[in-house]
């Protein structure tokens, strides 16, 4: 599932920057993507795919500390180079607003009439503190189908 809360962040932009001291060669292009959350993925059980759990579960278990979604992340896309041998798994972006996150639901969703009628397989409250409040709402609006359960929650957090 992407942290992406719009077409762009989820399934990639082509980035440019500028450094005008470069001349005619001052632009200079980058793909963009913003991570895939590791509160909810899908895994095929390939060898690239116990290789990459592999190395997660290796880094998590030894020093120095580190967050489990930016080491997932790291060595999803992180290319080969010296010294480093990347990882051969594909990777597909899950549909936003059917894998969704509560960005995406509560800046964007709850306040678009046709957004609103879509039945999510999952919403992730992934960007929220008050998880457990907004989650019962979450519930309230798309299970028992109280059209108002989601209006007493600001966009951001408090």
């Amino acid at each position: 599932m992407s942290d992406g809360h719009d077409n762009m962040t989820a399934y990639g932009y082509n980035d440019v920057f500028d450094e005008p001291a470069m001349g005619w060669a001052r632009y200079a292009h980058t793909m963009r993507i913003w991570v895939y959350n590791s509160g909810f993925f899908y895994l095929r059980p390939t060898i690239p795919a116990i290789e990459l759990l592999d190395r997660v579960a290796d880094r998590l278990s030894h020093p120095p500390p580190a967050w489990d979604q930016a080491v997932f992340n790291e060595e999803l896309f992180f290319p080969s180079h010296p010294g480093y041998i990347g990882l051969h798994a594909s990777k597909r972006t899950m549909d936003r607003y059917l894998f969704m996150n509560s960005k995406a639901l509560f800046k964007e969703v709850r306040k678009d009439a046709n957004l609103k009628k879509l039945n999510p397989v999952t919403v992730h409250v992934n960007y929220h503190p008050d998880k457990l409040r907004r989650m019962k709402a979450v519930v309230e609006f798309y299970i028992n189908g109280k059209q108002d359960a989601l209006d007493p929650f600001p966009d951001g957090s408090d």
